[in-house]
């Protein structure tokens, strides 16, 4: 007997106990089926990570100023009362010449009005150059310029999300805004940019409800945005920045993130060495701040997402597993009914090898349309996943192609023993069975 006519047969014995053969498929189908669903969640969440980090810019170095408390405030207050300041920003821009950018940030406490109605939004001062490490573009008119900043020009740019929450549809360039109670004329407009709907790093800050100022005002008219309690000190200086605009000033403003850009990626840890180096000698050993290197955290999260989907998809080959010892029951029980066609068959000449053949295919055959049809179903959860939970999934075909491979491989497996036990039925003691 040839192997299309094995296979042939393989399908007509299936086909005639069909609820059988159904029951017998049933854990290859769920098997497969949850392989490629579970992988596929894994993998819809490694791509969001990424793409988030990604967002981040990976030649990019992040210094934010840190939320500290108890003793080590204490401590801070008496040696590095002002935290991260622009005065650190300055430093590392003289120390680090071999970076591209050193752009400095700062998050004030200020309500902005649209005709005395408030909106929410959050105001950033900072200078230009931000816009490029940032990766952001702009849609109409420009960002902040130098002379903005020098002048102290009472200019802003709005993110996607603050436009639309303070001029609808309308074309905000040359109009006024009202920040406090200072009025700022709109210079420019950010385009939309893009966030996960689960962000998955603190880091990652939705941008398009900024309003970008110049940093310099930023300084002198609001008070930071921290989480941390300011030392008294601060409050006293805060109405002297109304008055003073000498360099020494500056420097002790404290600001809420330095971005650092370098050439490649390859460049951003010997990067963070340095600015840990300068900044532990400006603030005297107090980790006051946070360095926070996106392409690590991206190198980080591919490894991380790596076991987890391994661990995952080994959870549901337990599926396959079980379904495998389903096939060997049932391939038993079927030796046991066919124990007279066995005989008959050795009695005109089939081997025990075509014996073998014929009952391994015949698991073969069920394996693999149990793994056809779990690939289906498969991708169908995962799409029925992705709208219902609205969680993003992607079915790799990596995925499809181990689960199906691994599913005929415990239809070989698991179909060994019972064809190996066919075989072995003696012819005469066969013909007198039944």
């Amino acid at each position: 007997m040839g192997i299309i006519d094995a296979i042939r047969t393989g399908l007509s014995e299936l086909w005639s106990h069909k609820l059988r053969s159904a029951l017998t498929m049933l854990g290859v189908i769920f098997g497969v089926a949850a392989v490629i669903a579970m992988v596929s969640i894994g993998e819809g969440a490694k791509q969001e990570t990424l793409e988030q980090i990604k967002r981040m810019g990976i030649d990019v170095v992040h210094v934010r100023r840190a939320v500290i408390a108890g003793e080590l405030l204490e401590k801070a207050q008496e040696r590095s009362p002002y935290g991260l300041t622009y005065g650190d920003a300055e430093r590392l821009r003289s120390v680090m010449s071999f970076a591209k950018q050193v752009v400095p940030v700062r998050e004030v406490f200020a309500n902005v009005k649209i005709e005395e109605k408030p909106v929410s939004v959050k105001v950033v001062g900072t200078i230009p150059g931000y816009e490029e490490v940032t990766h952001s573009l702009v849609e109409r008119g420009r960002f902040l310029r130098w002379i903005d900043i020098s002048e102290n020009r009472p200019v802003c740019v709005l993110g996607a999300a603050a436009k639309r929450e303070l001029f609808g549809f309308d074309d905000p360039i040359g109009k006024m805004i009202k920040i406090e109670r200072r009025k700022f004329r709109v210079v420019g407009q950010m385009q939309a940019k893009e966030i996960g709907a689960a962000k998955a790093f603190a880091a990652l800050r939705d941008l398009n409800s900024d309003v970008y100022i110049p940093i310099t005002i930023s300084m002198t008219d609001f008070q930071i945005f921290t989480q941390q309690a300011v030392p008294a000190t601060m409050q006293t200086l805060r109405e002297m920045y109304q008055r003073m605009r000498s360099r020494q000033a500056r420097d002790k403003t404290p600001i809420s993130e330095v971005i650092i850009q370098v050439e490649n990626e390859s460049a951003t840890v010997p990067a963070a060495s340095i600015i840990r180096s300068v900044l532990n000698r400006a603030h005297r050993g107090i980790r006051d701040y946070e360095i926070i290197i996106p392409a690590e955290l991206l190198r980080q999260s591919q490894e991380t997402q790596r076991i987890f989907n391994i661990v995952m998809a080994a959870i549901a080959s337990i599926s396959l597993l079980v379904g495998g010892i389903g096939i060997m029951n049932i391939m038993l029980a079927t030796v046991s009914q066919r124990t007279r066609e066995i005989g008959i068959r050795r009695c005109v000449g089939a081997t025990r090898w075509d014996i073998i053949r014929q009952f391994m295919l015949e698991a073969l055959v069920i394996t693999c349309i149990g793994g056809t049809i779990g690939i289906f179903a498969g991708i169908g959860g995962a799409h029925a996943i992705a709208d219902y939970a609205k969680w993003r999934t992607v079915v790799s075909v990596q995925a499809v192609v181990i689960s199906f491979s691994v599913a005929a491989l415990v239809g070989v497996i698991f179909g060994l023993y019972p064809a190996v036990r066919a075989a072995m039925v003696d012819p005469i003691e066969a013909l007198r069975y039944g």
